[in-house]
């Protein structure tokens, strides 16, 4: 049997210009924020930052509970 070859693909560009053009014009194009989208993305750093602070709390909470130091004293010792 003779392999038949699939027929060439030819694609005509749509457009004149370049990927790398349109994203600069896009870029230089690019419209502010409004207001309340400034103050929403505030609020969502806000509260990472309050999350993290709560994490911390609670990682130095746990470093002082008395099961914590023993299970890291083992692993310290190479009994794992």
């Amino acid at each position: 049997m003779a392999a038949q070859s699939a027929p060439k693909v030819v694609l005509k560009s749509t457009t004149k210009m370049s990927l790398n053009e349109r994203f600069t014009h896009m870029l230089k194009n690019k419209q502010p924020l409004p207001a309340n989208a400034r103050a929403s993305v505030q609020q969502q750093q806000q509260q990472q930052q309050l999350a993290s602070a709560r994490n911390r709390r609670l990682a130095q909470q746990m470093e002082h509970r008395p099961s914590v130091q023993a299970a890291l004293k083992l692993k310290q010792g190479g009994e794992w």
